[in-house]
């Protein structure tokens, strides 16, 4: 009588469990839904400000990279005071001054005009072709009204057919020429608002004076004043240009300076919108407007699915409780289903289904077992979608796990269902192929795979169609393991990615080769500095007016005891990769500065330039470096120079800087090299303490191919020479370039035609006239070093040239110096 009392109160106790273990789940899922909905309003808030940095910095930029059409202008105007409105046109077309700046309407040079000659000043302007303007039109002076001063356009180049201002049109009339006047005396550039119909436009006018130096007094301004370089802006384009890749933000650019405010706006913010306020620079300011995602569970669809997993959890953790107690063979059935659940998650991959890893290589120990067996060939391919970090980093990774799912789909697709198609990690998938015949299926799969893949893909968040690519690797034939058989796909992936990627390559042992060889010569390298493997050449640098050598570059050469010379195009990457370019950097700087310090106690004054690698410049060790250097050496400072180059120091300006200026007190020279190919800011190039601009060596072999090139080498003189900086061009070859650079006036130069990279010796007896080191400077114990060769016939068919070569030039004795072909590599030598 006592069994159905027992029944019932195990019953109980199984629901009061039950009740407990819901209870537990239902306050767990709150308490982490309310945590992710947290974290997600922090997340948010930080996307914002993220959002809003960078919408700052990119109209920082663009405020700062407008000022170097302003910096060349006005070295246009400084050389040629007098020039006509199309010789500033052509010259504008030569520097693709508006295709550079989108948000630029017009721009040109205004000036002052005393009331006595407004009558003269208005006849020369009523007939100007070149800014759309013609015989019949009218100088009617707007405002009205007689004034001592006026400020009219002079030189002009517009994007439109036609100026958007009248002729005659006064830029010191009313509340803005106070403004304009104003920095004329101040040295400062102004900034007005024009609204001409419906067209609004920020108008920069920056004030000129001769020499492109700005006077010291108010008197001298006045004296020494040009006119102003103005900048007409469209403010909707720079900030549309701004707001491309923010499009939840509302922006707002402000300038403010004593009594004068402007302010362009993208559009309304929310009402209650979070703001962040950003000065950009002097007196502008950027805010930034956007509404963020609601609080609370309730507002955040990922804390609410949480919740709402939780609680579904909690119950199905308690219905599973009772079903235990219950029955027991319902439970065992029960676990059995979700074993069978968690090996099929072990095994596949979570977002697409297909086989993992772990399965495909039991796939791939099966299959090869299996050709082994029945005499047939195994194949695989490797494919990697091109550039997917990038497409994740612009849409999303929600948009990136749809494309991959929707990319599993159309290969189930594309392939037999024989064939086992599995996912890596990832954008890298694996297709095992078998068959009786596999000399052509694979590259034919291939084919078939990249065709399908190039067919647009359609998401719902994205408003184009998505249009991706991939390469391949294939392998075919036995190994020894699965493992080995996805490092030769993989190889030939790599090759495929390398080669321009969007295609197919098929495995071959060279791959495997070349691969080798590139890791044996890392792998050697590791031990040529220590075992005096490198040495040092040096190229002469001449003064261009008399073609005496000024100076001579540290180049780094590596003589491998089994190979021979190795190229520094080759193992230079390989020390920057590998980190050890910070110890051959520094034994380069003291090799360098010990030849260098010999040949001073014999009597030369040259220059010992020696290149600084990027590595070296990201770290403070390489300012001790250099003091170690003069100091063991006893070289004096004056007579180094070390070289940066121009994309090194646009990586980290505000780092570059810091580190160039403490470089620059230990009393050395700086210099810019390969200047030209890295889009430097010239408003960033004054805050760098340098001392020359090398001019890279495709300017120089564009000079006489075109104007432009002619014009552009031509104006990076004169702003040399307005900061006050040294010219060296590199990459002279012919007599031709000699006579246009000395036309340009470049100070110095460097190149094959007066001399390659020279032993030390050879140097030292033929160049500098010394007597050259016992030791052989630079070289190994026991190598011999090479005669100097003739002067080139090509350098005699210039009489000056020929003499000043006769002197002291002569061909590069080093037999791995760079032919004309190949002369990049020259500049990752040291």
């Amino acid at each position: 009588m006592a069994f159905p009392g027992r029944l019932r109160g195990r019953r109980a106790s199984w629901i009061v469990g039950w009740a407990l273990l819901v209870a537990l789940g239902v306050a767990g899922s709150l308490f982490g839904a309310e945590a992710v909905a947290h974290h997600r309003q922090q997340k948010a808030r930080q996307s914002f400000a993220q959002s809003s940095a960078d919408v700052a910095s990119l109209l920082r930029l663009a405020i700062q990279h407008e000022q170097d059409l302003v910096v060349s202008a006005g070295g246009f105007v400084v050389a040629d005071p007098g020039a006509s409105d199309g010789a500033f046109i052509r010259w504008a077309d030569a520097v693709h001054a508006l295709p550079r700046y989108p948000e630029l309407s017009a721009f040109g040079e205004s000036v002052v005009v005393p009331a006595a000659s407004l009558a003269a000043f208005a006849s020369r302007a009523v007939a100007r072709p070149e800014v759309g303007l013609s015989g019949g039109d009218v100088f009617r002076l707007t405002p009205p009204g007689n004034r001592a001063l006026y400020c009219f356009s002079k030189l002009e180049q517009l994007r439109s057919g036609r100026a958007s201002l009248p002729l005659g049109y006064d830029y010191c009339a009313g509340r803005q020429g106070v403004s304009v006047l104003a920095s004329r005396d101040s040295g400062q550039a102004a900034s007005v608002a024009m609204r001409v119909g419906r067209v609004s436009s920020l108008v920069v006018e920056t004030p000129l004076y001769r020499g492109g130096v700005v006077p010291a007094t108010i008197a001298a301004r006045r004296v020494a004043f040009l006119g102003w370089i103005d900048l007409t802006l469209a403010p909707g384009v720079l900030l549309r240009s701004a707001l491309a890749n923010h499009p939840g933000l509302v922006i707002s650019l402000r300038y403010a300076r004593g009594g004068s405010s402007l302010a362009f706006s993208s559009g309304r913010p929310p009402a209650a919108a979070d703001r962040v306020v950003t000065n950009i620079g002097g007196e502008w300011t950027v805010e930034a407007a956007g509404s963020l995602a609601g609080a609370g569970v309730l507002g955040d669809p990922d804390a609410l699915a949480l919740l709402a997993a939780g609680l579904a959890l909690s119950v199905s953790l308690g219905l599973l409780m009772l079903i235990l107690g219950s029955g027991r063979r319902r439970a065992v059935a029960l676990v059995s289903q979700k074993t069978e659940e968690l090996r099929h998650q072990a095994l596949h991959d979570p977002l697409t289904g297909l086989p993992n890893r772990a399965l495909v290589l039991d796939r791939i120990d099966r299959l090869l077992a299996r050709n082994r067996r029945n005499g047939t060939v195994a194949g695989a391919m490797y494919v990697d979608l091109d550039d997917f970090k990038n497409l994740n980093d612009t849409l999303g990774h929600a948009v990136g796990d749809q494309l991959l799912i929707a990319i599993a789909a159309r290969l189930h697709i594309a392939l037999r269902n024989a064939d086992t198609i599995g996912r890596l990690g990832g954008d890298e998938f694996v297709i095992l192929i078998e068959g009786d015949d596999l000399e052509a299926t694979p590259t034919l799969v291939a084919e078939r795979l990249l065709e399908v893949m190039r067919q647009p893909f359609e998401f719902a968040p994205t408003t184009a169609p998505l249009v991706i690519t991939v390469s391949i690797g294939i392998v075919v034939g036995d190994r020894a393991t699965p493992d080995e058989l996805l490092r030769d796909a993989g190889v030939a992936l790599t090759l495929a990615k390398s080669g321009g990627k969007n295609r197919a390559e098929v495995f071959g042992e060279e791959m495997n080769t070349a691969a080798r060889q590139r890791y044996e010569l890392e792998f050697d390298l590791r031990r040529a500095l220590e075992d005096h493997q490198f040495r040092l050449v040096y190229q002469p640098i001449y003064q261009l007016d008399d073609l005496t050598v000024v100076g001579v570059e540290a180049l780094l050469r590596w003589d491998h005891p089994t190979i021979g010379v190795v190229q520094p195009n080759e193992f230079i990457p390989l020390l920057e990769s590998n980190g050890q370019i910070l110890q051959v950097g520094r034994w380069v700087l003291c090799e360098g500065c010990r030849q260098m310090a010999l040949w001073h106690a014999q009597g030369s004054d040259v220059t010992l330039s020696v290149n600084v690698s990027g590595r070296q410049l990201e770290s403070d060790a390489v300012v001790d470096d250099v003091r170690a250097a003069l100091e063991l050496s006893g070289l004096p400072p004056s007579m180094l120079i070390v070289e940066v180059t121009e994309t090194v120091l646009m990586r980290d300006t505000e780092t570059a800087s810091r580190r160039l200026v403490d470089l620059k007190s230990l009393g050395i020279h700086l210099a810019v090299d390969d200047f030209g190919t890295g889009y430097s800011s010239l408003a960033y190039l004054q805050r760098f303490p340098v001392d020359c601009l090398k001019i890279d060596r495709a300017f120089t072999r564009a000079m006489g191919e075109s104007r432009a090139s002619r014009a552009l080498i031509r104006t990076l003189v004169q702003l040399g020479r307005n900061l006050e900086l040294t010219i060296l061009v590199e990459g002279v070859e012919t007599t031709e370039q000699v006579d246009r650079l000395r036309g340009e006036h470049v100070d110095q130069v460097q190149g094959f035609l007066m001399a390659g990279p020279l032993d030390p010796d050879v140097l030292a007896s033929s160049i500098l006239q010394l007597e050259p080191e016992g030791a052989a400077g630079s070289r190994r114990p026991g190598s011999r070093p090479p005669s100097p060769q003739p002067v080139a016939a090509s350098s005699r068919a210039n009489p000056a040239l020929g003499r000043g070569l006769g002197r002291r030039g002569g061909q590069s004795s080093d037999p791995s110096a760079p032919t004309d072909d190949q002369g990049s590599a020259r500049k990752r030598d040291g």
